[in-house]
């Protein structure tokens, strides 16, 4: 079962709202230590409220986040058939894992592909770097993979609100369908950014 989060980072990590209080202060540090990394274009953008009040979970189904990468992976190379189900592993797919190894740099949907954490901001590049619990990770724009599943949606699934938010209830079973394993995931991922790009807040997926 993968989760799609909206909401402040020490919210994420916290077991409850008072752990979280207590995590606020790190993550704030965390925050700055980043900013002082990169560019001052960039720096500026990577601020939003570790203290708000908003936390939008989303569930994308068993396998409906790797159905739907793998199903935007597809959508741009109509030269190769589109799996019918979805595979145990992404990595046991040899044309995701030659992109992947290039960290999909010349995909137009980079930042869904390759991320699983997005900060609030319009960024074009992704980041490498520890999480606030010392994972590392690939972090993208919360306003870039927003307009990456637009774009998804326009040339693939063509669907309206409705009927996206319809597809959170249809099932991603490994090994199932890979088309509604790729709605399910779709619908779960926008309702969290759709939260996201309202509150200005992050984004991060979590596989449990």
């Amino acid at each position: 079962m993968a989760l799609a989060f909206a909401g402040p980072l020490s919210r994420f990590f916290a077991r409850d709202a008072a752990d979280a209080a207590r995590l606020r202060v790190g993550v704030e540090a965390w925050c700055e230590d980043l900013r002082a990394s990169v560019a001052d274009k960039l720096k500026a953008q990577l601020v939003w409220d570790e203290g708000s009040a908003v936390a939008c979970t989303a569930e994308l189904g068993d396998a409906g986040w790797m159905a739907l990468r793998l199903f935007a992976f597809y959508a741009e190379r109509s030269e190769l058939e589109l799996p019918d189900t979805v595979p145990p592993l992404l990595e046991l797919d040899a044309q995701w894992r030659a992109a992947a190894d290039g960290k999909f740099g010349k995909s137009r949907f980079g930042h869904l592909l390759a991320c699983r954490v997005w900060l609030p901001g319009d960024f074009p590049v992704t980041l490498k770097a520890p999480l606030p619990d010392g994972e590392t990770a690939e972090i993208g724009s919360v306003d870039v993979l927003a307009g990456q599943l637009r774009r998804l949606n326009e040339q693939t699934f063509a669907a309206d609100v409705a009927a996206v938010a319809s597809w959170s209830t249809l099932p991603a079973p490994p090994g199932g369908d890979l088309l509604d394993a790729a709605r399910r995931g779709y619908a779960g991922l926008w309702a969290a950014v759709a939260a996201a790009v309202r509150a200005r807040v992050p984004v991060i997926v979590r596989e449990v």
